[in-house]
């Protein structure tokens, strides 16, 4: 009977680890083919947040990156840490939203009390002049949407076009 017990046991545990490596794959594959299909601006602006925050880490990924998710610093609770020394505040706003200078107050703060001594904003929209002045006091990059989808198409997987030769 304790036999029939620990094999049951056995194989729950196992069907458990197999689903959560299934959903894994496939959140991969969903933010893969989520990167892949931007060609322009637009394209970002109705992605949910967690997906738009996992697509921007697959971004730092392919661009050399060690990359974490932490919930130390960042909007709705979650920001992107880089090479355990730069935290990445992610704001998912309209295009026409400026960042002001109250949001980078709050990174320069978070990255203060944890330790961290660089920081870097993104936004869909652009900054007020006067973010990008506090930013720029305080190591803090700032990536408008332009930047941004310039840094995703950067590491999109080019297609090769077949050409034929005469």
């Amino acid at each position: 009977m304790l036999f029939f017990n620990l094999l049951l046991l056995f194989m729950a545990m196992t069907l458990y680890w197999f689903i959560i490596i299934i959903y894994n794959v496939s959140e991969k594959i969903k933010i893969n083919v989520l990167l892949e299909k931007i060609k322009a601006k637009e394209d970002l602006e109705y992605i949910k947040f967690m997906d738009f925050l996992k697509m921007i880490a697959e971004v730092f990924k392919r661009k050399g990156y060690k990359v974490g998710i932490t919930n130390k610093c960042g909007e709705e609770g979650n920001g992107l840490i880089l090479n355990s020394m730069q935290y990445v505040e992610i704001w998912n706003r309209g295009f026409s939203h400026a960042v002001d200078c109250e949001a980078a107050m709050k990174l320069a703060k978070c990255m203060r009390s944890n330790s961290i001594y660089r920081g870097m904003l993104i936004t869909l929209g652009d900054f007020k002049h006067n973010t990008k002045t506090f930013c720029h006091m305080n190591v803090i990059e700032c990536i408008n949407g332009e930047q941004l989808l310039s840094m995703i198409k950067d590491v999109q997987k080019k297609k090769e076009v077949l050409q034929t030769t005469s």
